[in-house]
């Protein structure tokens, strides 16, 4: 394919030296909150790849019949894309782009052994983390040490990459990388994991008391983050927005998305809306209890609370109380009479 489309020679070559402080990027906004959003200090992170881009710029400026000349000389010879022509990157590159991924690894390794020094994480997403991580140490380690093979043996170059157990095993390991991503969706792409009707864990209950195993429970989300949202939402009123989604908070405390919804799912076991709509029914019940359904009618306070329509505010009103808001009210002033 590369013959047939020269200009795509050498090309991934700045991409692969991303991957590694990608990875790493990603897995410290996940275990680090404040780490989460774009920082103007993580492009720092991304010049890795400059020295990349510098060294495949004389191919990428040659002219098409230049290009098809290298990659037809490469078809012929593969020695020749280890030579010092001035079209084939530096042999350096064999080297530097495995060593950094190992040195990303390290890190990455390091984050995870703070995380669990915290004991803020569950067991299984820590454990997920460092299989995760110790795939990537493989991976890269593999490549170099398949790169000093063939730097050793030009000659045999398509055997090393063609029947190479060393290849084999690197192809195992990819293939374990990708697989892993569906092993902790909760953390990669925000997926819950849904137990099906009527599950239930009898051993934890008789074993465990109510009240411990809720502590317990609470104690696997950073609390940091929970006073956050909690302290941000009491302080701004921000419920009271209409049409609030996870995704509108998220943003505005700079927390990703999956995070937030799996605090809502699972440590206050209330899904976004019902939460917010909890907070706005006694915005409510405040406001009317304080006497203002003197001077404002139910609808205007309710659409001040943030509710959309006259019919989602009673029927969040009545779930939530048990009564109809127009009750509610009736009783207030059976009271206050």
């Amino acid at each position: 394919m590369i013959k047939e489309y020269p200009i795509l020679f050498n090309k991934g070559l700045p991409l692969y030296y991303l991957i590694a402080p990608c990875l790493f990027l990603y897995i410290r906004g996940s275990l680090q909150p404040a780490h989460a959003t774009f920082r103007l200090n993580h492009v720092l992170y991304l010049t890795i790849s400059i020295p990349a881009l510098v060294s495949i710029m004389p191919y990428s400026l040659a002219d098409a019949a230049t290009q098809q000349w290298v990659v037809d000389k490469i078809e012929s010879n593969v020695a020749f894309a280890f030579s010092d022509n001035r079209y084939i990157v530096p042999n350096w590159h064999w080297f530097t782009f495995p060593l950094s991924g190992l040195v990303f690894t390290l890190l990455q390794f390091r984050l995870a052994v703070l995380a669990a020094k915290t004991k803020q994480f569950d067991k299984r997403t820590l454990n997920w983390i460092f299989a995760f991580t110790a795939i990537c140490g493989v991976i890269f380690f593999g490549m170099l040490a398949i790169n000093l093979n063939v730097l050793a043996n030009f000659n045999d170059t398509w055997r090393i990459l063609k029947s190479g157990k060393l290849v084999l095993f690197i192809g195992l390991a990819l293939l374990m990388f990708s697989g892993s991503f569906f092993l902790s969706p909760g953390l990669i792409f925000g997926f819950s994991r849904i137990m099906p009707k009527g599950y239930t864990r009898a051993k934890a209950r008789l074993s465990v008391p109510q009240n411990e195993f809720s502590e317990t429970r609470v104690k696997l989300y950073d609390s940091a983050l929970v006073t956050r949202v909690e302290t941000y939402i009491s302080q701004t009123q921000v419920f009271r927005k209409t049409g609030l989604t996870v995704s509108d908070l998220a943003s505005l405390l700079e927390v990703p998305n999956h995070k937030l919804s799996d605090l809502f799912n699972n440590h206050y076991k209330l899904n976004f809306n019902t939460y917010i709509n909890n907070l706005r029914v006694r915005y409510v019940k405040d406001r009317l209890e304080a006497g203002e359904w003197k001077q404002f009618t139910l609808e205007a306070i309710a659409q001040d609370a943030g509710f959309s329509s006259r019919n989602s505010f009673s029927l969040a009103f009545k779930r939530i109380t048990g009564i109809t808001p127009s009750n509610y009210l009736t009783a207030l002033k059976d009271k206050a009479a």
